[in-house]
């Protein structure tokens, strides 16, 4: 390589010029002026900045930011590695195609130029760093001399930046992470929100304070007058029971009846003819008057079994055809007559859905007839103890009045409620079911 006059001092100027640029540089821009304006002093097409600890590209000449992942860091970084291992890792040195393995040899003319030359940058802590460039034509040892120079300044230069990186004002640490900060804070403003606790049930409609309709006497239902949510006036049949073993009984007591009288008759019509008889006439009066007592009190049953409405309203309960030759005992409840404009709601919770509530808490009713247009109702009853449901399911019983009596629902309407308790932290409401299903398995 043929040098006119002065360019070893024009080098030894762009040395000195480097140097002062890299003590100089910040620690974010000095691998970009360690791997692009390495140039001005020594021509090469290539240039990498690799760390061995990490075994990790840094930087490389002509980029801004490098893809890790990229086919061409991927190379780069497997050559370095291997390269790491060779007995001239520790000097400046050159190196090549024919210093690879086979497989990292046959994709070298595809990423980089023929000549290669290995730059470890010292430093008073042990070098972490290396420079690798390339180039079209080979490195001579006046360049290989100065790089000595420069790799130290170089070294230096990283481990200082490591080392002692000035602290940012929190300031700027805290407006370099000011979205970070934004979400954590929404995040926890949000966990800690109150927001009203709520929980849905199944819930439906029933009749507020009916006449309940019971078994008059034991018997069988015989007849039934009446059909489920039929309106009737006080005084109408409702259901009649069999009256056949009643009518046996009535004509067994007026044949005892008339038996009784016969005999008083004729003892009185005696007591004229002899004295003596007299005294058997207040035995023969007492029988009479009790078979005539019973023979009333039979008819009394048969009146009774024709059940009446002693009010007027809307007849509540199931299929009559279920009740029908049914035997039932006194007392026995049939059905029951409601005031279809008195009515509340009957609100069924599971005991794994419970949360605190009390009288006055806002009830929604949504029914399965109108979802879209929900019914305000307010809390009166809660049960005291749980009760297991018609699906086996053990749930506690509550009972709300219906705010608007303008617009009550019928009788009978199923749906679901939707009770609202008080206000707790969002946190704790998420995490109600599963602190306790953990307060059931931990020991505190």
């Amino acid at each position: 390589m043929n040098e006119y006059p002065g360019q070893h001092l024009l080098r030894l100027s762009l040395l000195l010029q480097l140097e002062s640029r890299a003590r100089l540089a910040p620690t974010e821009e000095l691998p970009y002026v360690i791997t692009n304006e390495t140039s001005e002093l020594f021509p090469f097409r290539q240039a990498l900045l690799w760390r061995k600890d990490s075994s990790r590209l840094v930087a490389a000449s002509g980029i801004v930011s490098l893809e890790k992942n990229s086919p061409y860091a991927l190379w780069s970084t497997a050559i370095l590695q291997h390269f790491s291992m060779d007995a001239r890792a520790g000097l400046i040195a050159a190196f090549g195609a024919e210093d690879l393995s086979p497989e990292l040899a046959h994709d070298w003319p595809d990423w980089a130029p023929e000549f290669g030359l290995w730059v470890p940058l010292p430093a008073p802590s042990g070098g972490t760093h290396v420079l690798a460039l390339f180039r079209e034509t080979p490195w001579n040892d006046g360049e290989m001399h100065l790089l000595t120079y420069l790799s130290e300044t170089y070294g230096y230069a990283l481990a200082l930046s490591e080392t002692a990186k000035p602290a940012k004002p929190w300031q700027e640490r805290v407006q370099g992470h000011k979205r970070q900060f934004i979400i954590g804070g929404l995040i926890l403003a949000a966990a800690f929100f109150p927001i009203r606790q709520s929980v849905l049930a199944e819930a439906e409609v029933i009749p507020h304070h009916p006449n309940m309709v019971r078994a008059p006497l034991e018997g069988v239902v015989e007849t039934f007058y009446v059909q489920p949510n039929e309106e009737v006036n006080a005084g109408q049949k409702l259901f009649s029971l069999d009256t056949t073993q009643l009518q046996s009984r009535l004509k067994v007591a007026e044949e005892t009846r008339n038996i009784a009288q016969t005999e008083y008759l004729q003892m009185t019509q005696q007591a004229l003819l002899d004295p003596t008889v007299k005294a058997k006439l207040a035995g023969l009066k007492s029988k009479w008057d009790q078979q005539a007592a019973e023979v009333d009190y039979v008819r009394t049953l048969l009146e009774r079994c024709v059940v009446t409405a002693s009010q007027a309203g809307v007849t509540v309960f199931d299929d009559p055809n279920d009740w029908l030759g049914r035997p039932v005992t006194q007392g026995e409840k049939i059905l029951a007559v409601a005031n279809p404009q008195s009515v509340e709601l009957e609100i069924r919770l599971p005991m794994d859905d419970l949360i605190a509530l009390e009288a006055g808490d806002e009830v929604l009713f949504f029914s399965n007839v109108t979802p879209h247009r929900p019914l305000q109702a307010s809390l009166t009853y809660f049960s005291y103890r749980a009760s297991p449901t018609p699906t086996e399911v053990m749930a506690y019983r509550l009972k709300a009045d219906f705010t608007d009596t303008a617009n009550l629902p019928r009788l009978g309407y199923h749906g679901t409620a939707k009770l609202y308790g008080a206000r707790r932290p969002f946190l704790l409401w998420l995490l109600r079911k599963p602190l306790r299903t953990a307060r059931l398995w931990l020991p505190w």
